[in-house]
């Protein structure tokens, strides 16, 4: 199956109408990533040589960073040491997750996770990835402070709303 570049602006007009920093998407054997505002694309190991980029241009919005077209290839989640606590207070903001999805705590399989207990995090840091429907969700910290604990596995699906990461504020 192909994909026009009119399905291409498509793609790029729905993620710039929506919410999300990143969508990937699959038609047939093609996969194309799309990310807006600097977002980090989170690439999909593949076998196959990975092919030129796809420009796009855009009219009234910043453009689009348009990656290349592969064969979707499944990855298997990465293990990490399960979620554990340190003593956490109510004083402890709760991260959750933004919407449905499962729970990707790298940017990509074999690379480091985004935090760990006793990372120091700033507001705009990504805490981790929901993916949904094979659209990737950047959710940010939020908060400057540091991460008492991790209440997600890698790969593990959340409902909207499940605490993803507790973290101790910084002092005022």
């Amino acid at each position: 199956m192909s994909i026009s570049s009119s399905d291409i602006n498509s793609i790029v007009h729905a993620l710039q109408d929506s919410d999300w920093d990143e969508a990937v998407v699959a038609i047939g054997d093609v996969h194309i990533s799309v990310a807006r505002n600097g977002a980090r694309l989170n690439q999909i190991p593949s076998s196959a040589s990975q092919s030129a980029a796809v420009p796009v241009r855009e009219e009234s919005a910043p453009p689009a960073t348009v990656v290349s077209t592969t064969p979707m290839v499944a990855a298997s989640p990465v293990a990490f040491p399960a979620p554990t606590e340190t003593v956490s207070d109510s004083t402890d903001f709760v991260l959750t997750a933004p919407s449905v999805g499962v729970v990707w705590r790298a940017s990509e399989p074999g690379a480091a996770p985004f935090l760990e207990i006793g990372t120091r995090v700033d507001p705009e840091d990504t805490a981790c990835i929901v993916e949904i429907m094979k659209l990737m969700n950047n959710v940010a910290v939020g908060v400057s402070g540091t991460v008492t604990a991790i209440h997600v596995e890698n790969g593990q699906s959340v409902e909207f709303g499940a605490p993803l990461f507790s973290i101790r504020p910084d002092a005022s």
